[in-house]
């Protein structure tokens, strides 16, 4: 992990620095006003580390997919406009190949603008900066942007769109959400966001978890179904891609702890009644449940799809653990940074080791092929 663990440190310095130079309030601790200066040096810190990647998990296919572009405009008149075809990334792909980007760059656009519009909707609406990039990194929100970049992006317009329905902007929110279809059409989840605005722990809550849990233990049975949803999508499956080991029950241990701390101090956040954490905690919650589907089926379908929802933990723990009194806090925050970096440890040095996947250039090569 010797690969990923200096950008770690770096990140999480840097996210700590702009959290301690931000001013708050003397009786609530709240920020006042977020910093931006050390904030944008952090951004451009993670999207280099990711846009200078020439190997890792994904990215060769996604390199050799571009490469094949012909530089031809008139090659956007060919490109299918099913969802499942994912046309909006064709033709953004067209484009940057017609305007002369490399594959690099091909590669450092993506990661700019997925990285850049996850870590502003974090600044935007956390409540505490270190914490949050904290859980981006240890979480795996960060180096699934390497990995699965048509879903990313998908997501960061979702992002973008869920930052509309908070203020009440719902055609602008649709937009945000077909746009995201265009680049990956289970983006159409992000549709659900107007429902979802409800109190936690409500009867609506009960019924979403009745929903998933049910969907988990009849999957088998209801496969069929599964598939011609999917197909409906543009997507091809078949029984096969939905069979295989199911999730590692460890991953979604930590993918439900939002759930169990809301329901521990679910009466203190109704007292707190808040629209917008409500969205972000059922999110969070959403991406737990779907990870319980993922026990039943093949993980990384399953696993993938949950994706779409895990930036909202990063906002939300932080948010919970204020839920406290100010030494169980402290205790907790303690216990969960030690207990997340053992995750993130877990996953990137003993089960896919980052280091035997992730190669990369210097900035200083990037930039000289620039010229």
């Amino acid at each position: 992990m010797s690969k990923l663990l200096p950008i770690t440190i770096a990140s999480i310095i840097l996210a700590a620095l702009s959290h301690f130079l931000s001013p708050k309030s003397s009786q609530t601790g709240a920020y006042l006003r977020k910093e931006r200066i050390v904030w944008i040096v952090l951004v451009g810190t993670m999207v280099c580390f990711a846009g200078l990647r020439i190997h890792y998990n994904d990215t060769d296919t996604y390199v050799y997919a571009y490469n094949a572009i012909s530089t031809d405009w008139n090659r956007i008149f060919f490109v299918q406009w099913q969802l499942g075809e994912n046309p909006g990334f064709h033709v953004l792909n067209n484009l940057l190949a017609f305007l002369g980007f490399s594959a690099q760059s091909f590669l450092m656009f993506y990661s700019t603008v997925t990285v850049g519009i996850y870590l502003w909707f974090i600044r935007k609406y956390t409540n505490n900066l270190w914490l949050s990039v904290f859980l981006f990194l240890t979480l795996g929100s960060y180096t699934f942007t390497m990995a699965a970049i048509k879903q990313c992006v998908a997501v960061a317009f979702c992002l973008v769109g869920v930052d509309r329905a908070i203020n009440r902007r719902w055609c602008s929110f649709v937009l945000w959400v077909l746009l995201g279809a265009l680049f990956h059409p289970y983006a159409l989840m992000y549709l659900l966001v107007p429902f979802l605005f409800f109190r936690p722990w409500s009867s609506k809550t009960y019924v979403l978890l009745l929903v998933f849990a049910a969907a988990g233990l009849l999957l088998q049975p209801l496969m069929n179904t599964v598939i011609n949803v999917t197909t409906m999508l543009g997507e091809e499956y078949n029984a096969t891609s939905f069979s295989g080991e199911g999730v590692n029950p460890f991953r979604l241990m930590v993918t439900l702890v939002p759930l169990f701390l809301s329901f521990i101090t679910k009466y203190v956040i109704w007292q707190k009644h808040d629209r917008t954490q409500n969205l972000i905690l059922n999110l969070s919650m959403l991406n737990g449940t779907i990870m319980f589907v993922a026990l039943f089926g093949t993980a990384n379908y399953f696993a993938r799809l949950a994706n779409y929802f895990l930036i909202f933990q990063t906002i939300s723990i932080p948010w919970l653990f204020d839920q406290f009194e100010r030494k169980s806090k402290i205790l907790i925050t303690t216990l969960a940074v030690i207990c997340y970096f053992l995750f993130f440890y877990y996953s990137n040095a003993i089960n896919q080791p980052f280091d035997n996947y992730y190669y990369g250039i210097s900035l200083l090569k990037y930039l000289k092929s620039l010229i």
